[in-house]
């Protein structure tokens, strides 16, 4: 997997991508920020980069480190996986 999907005049963002961006303007290391999520640092780079999917635990403590919705974190990953089973279907 990648940090998005384009399927014709689609395009879906893993919720990876917009993590690093927080990350990157939060200007905090990928370490502290993985351990205020309470995961490692492996993890969230697995995350970053599309390896790992988005869970529910993780997007509450996002949520709430961040000042967003749960649900926006769940629909980013749904959209994604939606677009990407869309594209992998197509692909066969």
């Amino acid at each position: 997997m990648s940090d998005r999907v384009e399927y014709k005049e689609k395009i879906a963002f893993h919720p990876g991508y917009y993590i690093n961006e927080i990350i990157e303007d939060s200007k905090v290391t990928k370490e502290d920020f993985a351990k205020q999520l309470g995961m490692t640092p492996e993890n969230l780079i697995a995350l970053i980069n599309g390896e790992e999917n988005l869970t529910a635990d993780i997007a509450m403590k996002l949520s709430q480190r961040v000042g967003t919705s749960f649900e926006i974190w769940l629909n980013l990953q749904k959209t994604y996986d939606e677009l990407f089973a869309e594209f992998e279907s197509r692909e066969e």
